[in-house]
């Protein structure tokens, strides 16, 4: 059984190392996509959980890497070999107003004609892997979700669940209760 948690937005960390952790428990595999690993730094998960940064992922496009050479890294490194000495307090006013003025608007432009490349990263990672459950922790990923289940071929569409405890997967059932309707929390 594989298990994968869809936390782009990283709102319910806690929650998704414990439930990540459990997954791990039952025997299953588990799998935790994130935006950004700097938010979830402080998290510690079980061993056997794999980690996937999507910006890291985002990185490794060869647009991507063009983009931030001709745009951020060139521009930069020139400033600062001719910004030496004197004209360092020059070179750095200079790096600034050419980010703030060029480089980040015309990465904005990129961004909007390039489109989100994070579904389709996220479609590439999982075409070949069968997911049993997918757990979306939080509203940025549901869009990713909704895409994902919907261009599934090849294998049968995972249980899409907003928590491990409802997957029907769990071993242990502290949070639920025998009637599939009940919310989390609520006493028989």
């Amino acid at each position: 059984m594989h298990v994968l948690f869809l936390s782009v937005g990283g709102v319910r960390r806690r929650a998704v190392v414990e439930e990540s952790r459990q997954a791990v428990a039952d025997g299953g595999a588990a799998t935790v996509v994130v935006d950004r690993l700097g938010p979830w730094s402080r998290e510690t998960f079980a061993p056997g959980v794999r980690v996937v940064e999507l910006d890291a992922l985002l990185r490794r496009l060869p647009t991507v890497r063009f983009e931030q050479a001709a745009l951020y890294k060139a521009p930069r490194k020139l400033l600062r070999l001719v910004g030496r000495g004197p004209l360092r307090r020059i070179s750095k006013r200079t790096e600034r107003a050419y980010q703030r003025r060029l480089a980040d608007p015309a990465h904005r432009a990129f961004l909007r004609v390039r489109g989100d490349q994070r579904p389709r990263l996220i479609d590439q990672l999982f075409a070949r892997t069968p997911v049993d459950v997918l757990v979306v922790t939080d509203p940025i990923a549901m869009p990713y979700a909704a895409r994902m289940v919907g261009n599934r071929t090849g294998h049968a569409s995972p249980r899409v669940c907003f928590s491990y405890d409802y997957s029907g997967e769990a071993t242990d059932r502290q949070h639920r209760t025998d009637d599939p309707d009940s919310a989390q929390g609520d006493t028989p």
